[in-house]
Parts: structure tokens; sequence; C-alpha cells
């Protein structure tokens, strides 16, 4: 942990009810109101052909640059193997694994459980085997079912079912992925929708493999992509970052262009603490997200209690996106947009020297002059497709 990174030292659960004002009587997120599970079932919420696209024989070229049957054909590639192990079992159960169920593809574990030296000696070697496996950043925290879904949604059968996860599970090892930084600056394009699919196909691999070597010490391990559990309140008590405005986590090694995944498991452990580095008092003047987002879908206010609409969690003191706007932008584009990680000022390559002081002198009194110098520098400005293309190209 980096001298300028501040450890919270109260219990993670204790954290975020003095961080997001959180009522007592929070109840546990129903998946079935998430804005993709409604756009199943919610005549209100129209996807067109949004999922259809991820097929590449129905896909529709555009015009724009960044459409066309290159980029589709880029960005479906990128989702395929996340949406062939997911969705294998689709027809039988109507399960989404990764995205409405956690993963079922674990092979059974010994009879006997290892013989563990202490939880400091497991908890490190856990973590040596999360980064062998591909994370970026591994934290631990003690699961909070506050934020495990009260129901999952089947979209088979367009039915909610109360979720059961097991009760022997007391840990949730949290996985943070890096996503591809030059494709992060074509954003909103087909093209840049393979960013999220490479991060998703990453953090398949690396869940799963992780829950499948505690599986083999003898423990129960459940491996999870955004199916289950809210990724990031989780994520914030497991020390690896803070809450943007945009509705996101900020990390403090890759901003907030990362993908989470988590693994449940009962195996003891050592929790981590909750971490501050200035995002919060940062977020309270940039607004640049909130500008640069075509639908207005992100707030300039002070934090609500209250959401926009039931797609979000309520009772929780936070700056809240309007899912609904949201979605239908991303419907209109045929894919996802994430102009908001684009332009966020902590989107930055963190192995560049000069980034790093950046980073820190964001949380002091200079922090003003740091989005300054973002605007100035033109940092978050949009890179075409075709450059992606050619710049990558012209040495091979």
């Amino acid at each position: 942990m980096q001298k300028w990174i501040k450890k919270i030292r109260i219990s993670s659960s204790k954290y975020l009810n003095q961080k997001f004002n959180i009522d007592g009587d929070l109840q546990p997120f129903n998946q079935l109101n998430d804005i993709f599970s409604r756009a199943v079932w919610d005549e209100k919420i129209n996807p067109k052909n949004f999922f259809l696209s991820y097929d590449i024989t129905n896909y529709i070229p555009k015009k724009s640059k960044g459409f066309d049957h290159w980029d589709y054909a880029f960005r479906n590639a990128s989702w395929h193997i996340t949406d062939f192990i997911g969705e294998r079992n689709f027809q039988e159960n109507g399960k989404v694994e990764g995205f409405t169920d956690y993963y079922a593809m674990h092979t059974k574990g010994p009879l006997q459980k290892i013989q563990l030296k202490s939880p400091t000696h497991t908890t490190k070697r856990i973590k040596l085997a999360a980064k062998s496996f591909g994370a970026g950043m591994v934290g631990i925290c003690a699961l909070d079912r506050r934020w495990v879904y009260s129901h999952h949604f089947n979209r088979k059968t367009q039915k909610a079912q109360p979720l059961q996860l097991p009760k022997s599970l007391k840990y949730a090892i949290i996985l943070i992925h890096p996503m591809d930084k030059d494709l992060s600056r074509t954003y909103p394009t087909a093209l840049s929708g393979a960013t999220t699919g490479l991060g998703y196909s990453e953090s398949l691999l690396c869940a799963n493999t992780l829950a499948q070597f505690i599986t083999n010490l003898g423990y129960e391990a459940v491996a999870s992509l955004n199916d289950t559990a809210l990724s990031i309140p989780m994520a914030i008590e497991a020390g690896l970052g803070e809450y943007g405005r945009h509705g996101l986590l900020i990390t403090p090694e890759y901003g907030p262009n990362v993908r989470i995944s988590k693994v449940f498991t009962d195996i003891p452990l050592e929790v981590d603490q909750p971490i501050e580095f200035g995002v919060t008092e940062f977020c309270q003047i940039c607004k640049k997200c909130a500008d640069s987002c075509p639908v207005k879908a992100i707030p300039k206010e002070e934090p609500q209690s209250e959401p926009p609409n039931f797609s979000s969690l309520t009772k929780v003191k936070k700056w809240t996106i309007n899912a609904e706007k949201c979605f239908k932008f991303w419907v209109g584009l045929n894919t996802d947009c994430a102009i908001c990680i684009r332009i966020c000022p902590y989107n930055k390559d963190y192995n560049k020297w000069w980034n790093r002081i950046g980073i820190r002198l964001a949380n002091t009194h200079l922090r003003r002059w740091m989005l300054w110098l973002d605007d100035y520098l033109k940092f978050g400005q949009r890179l075409s497709a075709e450059k992606w293309w050619s710049e990558n190209t012209k040495n091979l």
C-alpha cells in the first residue's frame, strides 16, 4: 500500500454505512429490476437490435467509423468465450452463468481439506494465485449479505427466483481486471465494445481458475462476474478503490477502466480495509463525465438517497446513473458506450511516472489545477477506430 493511499481503520460495513448514509432498512436488490433484465420483460425498455447484434449474422453496419464489419466481427469475437460458456445450458434451464447465475463448471475437490497454517499465510497464497491467474488487483472482504441479490432473473422464463447462495460462504475475494487502454480510447464504437468483451473473458478465466484452486484445497468456492451480488460495494469493502460520480469503481492502479469478478468461499482469510485517495473530493469538483454524457444520465447534483428509477438501489446516498437513459443510448448505438470511462481524469496509464504524480496531486489542494491540466492536455480525447487499426498494424 502506497503512503498517499489512506487505509480506513473501521469495519468495512460500518465504513459504507457512514460514507453513503445507508439506511438500516436497506433491502437486497432484486436482479429482476436491473436494466438488462428489464430489457427482457419490461415493454418500457426496448432493446431493439442491441442483443441480437452480438450474433454476427444479425449485425447491422453503420456509415459511422467504428461500426463496420471488421469492428463488429472483432467485438463479437471478444465476447465469444464468455457467451459460449455462460449460455451453454441456456436452452435447458434459462441460466446465463456470469450474468444471471454464478458459474457451475468446477470439478469436485478432495474429501479432505488441506491443513492451513494461518489466515495470513492462506491469504497471501490465495492472492498470489489470483494474480498468477490474471488479476491485476485482489482484495478480500467478509461477505456482506446486503449486497447479495434477493432474486436472480431467468431470461428464458422471464421470472425471478430466490437466490440461494450457500450460507457457509463467509468471504468474497474481489478481483480487478484492467481493460485494454488503447481500445478504451475509441469509445463509443462497436470496436470499443471489444474492450468490455475481452475484460469479461479474462475475468471468467481468472475467477473460475481461482475457484477451482480453492476447491482443490478442499474448500467451497463459487465464481461470479455480474451475477449473484453487487460488485462495487464489495470492491470498496475489499480496499480496491472508491466510488465515482459516474457510478463506477475508481481504482488507484487503473482508474475506472476495469472489470470486476469475485469468488465466494469458506476458506478462512484475512480481510482488507477500505481505502481513500481523494476520489470523492475530486468528483465533487469534476463533472466531466456528466458534461460528456450524451443523454445526461450522470447526475451533476449532490448524491441522493433515492435513485432516478427502480433499476438502482434505494436508501443509499450516492451519485446514481439513470440506467434507463443510459441503456437507451446503448440501444441506439447497438453497442456499449463508456464515454464516461474514456473521459474520466482517473483513466490514465499509471505505468507512466507523470500520471502517478498526477493521481497523488488529485488527492491534494492542487486537484483543481490537475483538472485544468487534464483539459489542457486533452486527456480523454477520442481515438478513431480507423486510427486504432492503422496504428496497431503498421509495424506488423
